[in-house]
């Protein structure tokens, strides 16, 4: 027996040493029971650390000292076994220390009321804990950070933590009838609780969030809501509602750039939230702030890769925000995404990025596409013919008209584009048929008139550098074609010019032959005579309508022909031409 005796003290005494560095939690049974129906439920799981068994051992020893200090009528506090239990049938590990969400969605299968999330750290003089008391309001989730303490074990600091739990439940009743009046629209009332709530613990965000509450409802002045926010924000800085509160404020109070600051804190305060990310993406954008949003989007495009909806905004903000190179990129990506989205507004704004960007390629790349996919929509093909004009890639250019034109013959500009290049092609010819084509399309004449001047221009600029007759001839037929299809002032007064100025070297050369006693230089003279007459009626007929380009040139012409006219009868008079 002594034996036995010796060998159990012996045996004890090893585990007693084998456990003198571990701490052990028994599990205490929290005096006062059972809880009434409305007893609030206390939930509190792992705390977070890099060390498991600290953010364990933390939880576990505040755990013990609320069950001690709380008879379970004042507060039920669910014991570890009720947690880990519920976490494992759940698929968690017991000693899990789960992200604010997962701690919520615990807490509300557990029918908690009130919820403790730690943050416990080893320091050099022992450990720091972090805790905060949650509410859950709906699918809102409120928070009391406690001050921060540093305590030389965890036992130690849950002492402290413990009484500033205790005191930051002073305010719970005060909060709870301020709900009860904010529901029934007793907006004095909810603010009176809200002061009766700070009184209780003037560090209380929940009494701060009954005045703000009520100040949002009662359309209070922005710089009001903004003092209590800020108030809640120098408290809880991830305060959502706090933060949203002062956004509307300050949009309000018409401060864009304050808005927009507060908006990208909601951001950072819950980047995991994604329709709070998109929908201050869309403030953001609005706002005038595309450079602050794409880096919110590019967060989303990584949970999200490929989604069209993310991907579209990011290519409009990147449009907006003037960041061409990108947005060409994301267009490209949006539109292997979705199909659908490759519209003919996507190309011209993929093909107006291209243009900004003086990235001629991608212009033709695009303008290739959208004129394929749309070939009745006419501005892409004629894009593609100016592209290919200006690379001097006339045939091209040409082609590309064409099928403009073809696309929509009652459209005057396809037609215009290929008369201008057949000229530049020196296919005048071809350039009064396709005019010839569109007035038969029911192109107005003087829709296509100015480009069919240029078929006239370079041969009357020859003949005025050249000055003879038949490079004057030459714009005279260029002019009366033109003006035969497309008559205009314009044409009228080429028309006039020329033919005087043939006429005039006519009448010259009478002046040489009709005193010659040769009777070919008489023949002659009377032929010459026949023409200078000939383009004196002509000139006579048009200048009047050309006056309108140049009053004083037609003038002068004008004023010149009758003498002309009158030595060119008196000749032919004399000669007795026939």
């Amino acid at each position: 027996m002594k034996a036995t005796h010796r060998h159990v003290v012996s045996a004890v005494a090893t585990l007693a040493l084998s456990l003198a560095g571990t701490r052990a939690f028994a599990q205490p049974q929290q005096r006062g029971g059972p809880p009434g129906s409305d007893t609030p439920r206390l939930i509190m799981a792992t705390f977070h650390s890099t060390d498991r068994k600290l953010g364990t051992d933390a939880a576990e020893e505040l755990r013990h000292r609320l069950m001690s200090d709380f008879s379970m009528k004042e507060l039920y506090v669910l014991t570890q076994k009720d947690i880990n239990n519920t976490l494992e049938a759940s698929g968690y590990r017991a000693d899990s220390a789960l992200n604010v969400n997962d701690l919520m969605e615990l807490s509300k299968q557990l029918r908690g009321d009130e919820t403790l999330d730690g943050t416990v750290t080893k320091t050099a003089n022992g450990v720091r804990e972090d805790v905060r008391l949650l509410l859950r309001r709906q699918n809102t989730i409120l928070s009391q950070p406690l001050p921060p303490v540093d305590g030389k074990d965890v036992g130690d600091a849950a002492k402290q933590v413990q009484k500033e739990y205790e005191a930051a439940r002073k305010a719970l009743p005060a909060y709870k009838t301020c709900e009860t009046d904010l529901r029934a629209a007793k907006y004095s009332d909810a603010e009176k609780d809200g002061r009766a709530a700070l009184a209780a613990y003037p560090n209380s965000t929940f009494g701060r969030l009954c005045l703000l509450t009520a100040f949002n409802q009662e359309k209070a002045s922005p710089d009001s809501i903004i003092s209590v926010s800020n108030q809640i924000l120098g408290i809880d800085s991830t305060s959502v509602i706090a933060l949203n509160s002062a956004a509307e404020a300050y949009r309000a109070k018409g401060d864009k750039d304050k808005a927009i600051e507060y908006n990208l804190r909601i951001y950072r305060a819950d980047p995991s939230n994604q329709s709070l990310a998109q929908s201050i993406v869309q403030e953001l954008a609005q706002s005038g702030a595309p450079d602050k949003a794409l880096p919110i989007i590019d967060s989303l495009l990584k949970d999200n890769p490929g989604d069209p909806q993310m991907l579209r905004t990011k290519w409009l903000l990147e449009l907006n925000g003037k960041q061409y190179k990108q947005a060409l990129v994301t267009g490209e990506e949006y539109v292997k995404a979705d199909t659908a989205g490759a519209t003919v507004e996507y190309y011209q704004r993929q093909i107006g990025a291209a243009q900004s960007d003086s990235n001629t390629a991608a212009v033709a790349q695009f303008a290739n596409k959208a004129a394929q996919k749309f070939p009745k929509e006419t501005s892409f093909s004629l894009l593609m013919a100016q592209t290919y004009l200006k690379a001097g890639q006339l045939q091209q250019a040409l082609e590309a008209a064409r099928r403009a034109a073809e696309a929509d013959p009652k459209s005057p500009t396809p037609w215009i584009f290929q008369i201008v290049v057949e000229n530049q092609m020196n296919q005048g010819d071809s350039a009064l048929a396709t005019a010839q084509k569109a007035i038969a399309a029911g192109i107005p004449k003087d829709s296509i008139g100015a480009s069919l001047m240029a078929l006239v221009g370079p041969a009357l600029q020859k003949a005025q550098q050249s000055k003879t007759r038949a490079d004057w001839e030459a714009a005279l037929k260029a002019a009366q074609a033109v003006d035969n299809i497309a008559p205009s002032p314009q044409s009228k007064y080429f028309v006039g010019v020329s033919s005087f100025q043939v006429a005039y070297d006519a009448v010259q050369n009478v002046q040489k032959l009709y005193k010659g006693t040769k009777k070919e230089d008489r023949a002659q003279a009377c032929s010459e005579a026949q023409v200078a007459e000939d383009q004196l009626a002509t000139t006579s007929m048009a200048m009047p309508a050309g006056g309108a380009i140049d009053k004083n040139s037609a003038g002068q012409i004008l004023g010149a022909v009758p003498q002309l006219t009158d030595f060119v009868g008196q000749v032919k008079k004399a000669l007795k031409c026939k």
